[in-house]
């Protein structure tokens, strides 16, 4: 078994702690002191040898061979058995862009997964397999009531030793972490750990002395800096309903930013405290009932807001998501002065992730969510952005360039990425065909000629643009 030298740190601490509390006055007692002090190191040492055997049974590698454009690679980590007959819990990012995920049990067997459900704004991915028997199932805690200095153990195969083993305590909670989202605009709120996460350690559980799982292992900071994902936001993405593939969450359609003292000072209420709104999308649930730029969201739904860091922002973010779509919220703002109460009724969160389609010809196209609308100064959504072309392709031949827009290939209207997948498809065969596309206000058009370049795959879809 392959166990931390950090336990061994931890218990004899502990053993030493409680040790001391057994010294009596005479000095004859000591070697029974030091007896009852081993007793109690061995009583710890071999609970966390048995929580260790019992939680690795439910620890499974996970290995993906994935594909962007012409580019394979191999990804290794870890997942978590949720279910007797085969569901698995890993991160997204492991799984990302996957063509083949296989997964390996404790007992050395081997399945192909395929995914039934993804959410890259939590970087949550879930898999399934068809086990030949039923498989132990991790039981996950309560996440909340996790206390800070709690004892845990992580568990997963990094750098591809299967199934080790680190011990901790729970560092810190509601952590924000900048810049690990890659880019992504993602909505946790970390659980922060000394037990090891490396590369490999992703997907993998992070359990508590009871052997339930509080989160699942996601980043991995420098030594003794581990990020998890709380175990109520797993059951949260698990259960949550699903329309087209796509996770029904709360939207309140506002870009907002940290309220600090300073703000508060400069406008002369020292003690005024929330959430600033710095936009609202036009058409969003929170435009429709008034609200505005340079509103400060002091309740919501009922609690007191003190957004004065990225973390608070970011727990704000992730309680909206959490909501359901057409709730009714109450808002309680401060606006010139006065104090303003409003209900909103929820909408459902748009695309905040864009589809991305890796042509024949050299380009990659994304779909148009809100986020590339305003980076972009897009008149509307509509049609395919030009994220990507290749010197020396089709398309770059053509004239084609970044942050284009793909309206019609044709003559038939490009509105989303099936559309563009279809279109693509029924000029496959041809040697010449013709792109209409927006460039500012502006029509132009791209004779695509395949005879000038061709790539050896079909066009592939995958997910990786953002949205705020």
């Amino acid at each position: 078994m392959n166990i931390s030298r950090k336990i061994f740190k931890y218990t004899a601490i502990a053993a030493i702690t409680l040790s001391l509390s057994y010294l009596p006055a005479q000095a004859e007692n000591a070697p029974e002191t030091h007896t009852k002090g081993l007793q109690t190191l061995n009583i710890l040492q071999d609970h966390i040898m048995r929580l260790s055997d019992q939680v690795k049974a439910t620890v499974v590698h996970v290995e993906v061979i994935a594909k962007e454009g012409n580019q394979r690679r191999k990804n290794t980590g870890s997942g978590l058995i949720l279910s007797k007959d085969g569901k698995i819990v890993t991160n997204y990012h492991v799984i990302d862009k996957a063509q083949v995920i296989t997964v390996i049990l404790d007992d050395k067997s081997k399945y192909e997964a395929e995914i039934i459900r993804d959410d890259q704004q939590t970087d949550l991915a879930f898999l399934k397999i068809k086990p030949d028997h039923d498989l132990p199932v991790a039981k996950l805690a309560n996440s909340d009531n996790v206390k800070v200095g709690e004892w845990v153990i992580a568990v997963g195969n990094p750098y591809g030793f299967d199934r080790t083993v680190s011990f901790g305590i729970i560092s810190g909670k509601s952590r924000f972490v900048p810049g690990a989202d890659n880019g992504v605009p993602l909505i946790n709120d970390f659980i922060q750990t000394d037990a090891l996460i490396d590369h490999g350690n992703s997907g993998g559980p992070l359990v508590n002395m009871k052997g339930e799982v509080v989160g699942i292992n996601s980043i991995g900071v420098g030594r003794g800096q581990g990020f998890t994902i709380p175990s109520n936001i797993v059951a949260d993405v698990d259960s949550r309903l699903e329309v087209k593939g796509k996770i029904q969450r709360g939207w309140l359609g506002v870009f907002m930013q940290p309220f600090t003292e300073e703000h508060a000072v400069f406008m002369d209420k020292p003690q005024l405290r929330g959430l600033l709104i710095s936009d609202t999308t036009p058409g969003s649930p929170a435009h429709k009932a008034g609200l505005k730029s340079g509103d400060i969201i002091t309740k919501f739904n009922g609690k007191e807001v003190n957004a004065n860091s990225e973390e608070a922002t970011s727990r704000i973010k992730l309680e909206v998501a959490q909501l359901l779509p057409n709730q009714k919220v109450p808002i309680e703002f401060y606006r010139d002065g006065k104090y303003h109460n409003i209900e909103v009724t929820l909408g459902t969160q748009p695309a905040v992730i864009s589809e991305n389609i890796y042509s024949d010809y050299g380009f990659v196209a994304n779909e148009v969510t809100i986020s590339l609308q305003l980076e972009n100064r897009l008149p509307d959504r509509t049609g395919m952005l030009v994220s990507k072309v290749e010197k020396g392709t089709a398309a770059h031949n053509a004239g084609m360039g970044r942050g284009d827009v793909i309206k019609k290939i044709n003559g038939m209207p490009i509105n989303s990425a099936a559309d563009l997948k279809k279109a693509l498809d029924q000029v496959k065969n041809d040697q010449r065909f013709l792109i209409t596309a927006k460039r500012g206000q502006i029509t132009i058009y791209f004779l695509i000629d395949t005879a000038s370049y061709s790539q050896e795959d079909p066009s592939k879809s995958s997910k990786d643009n953002k949205e705020e």
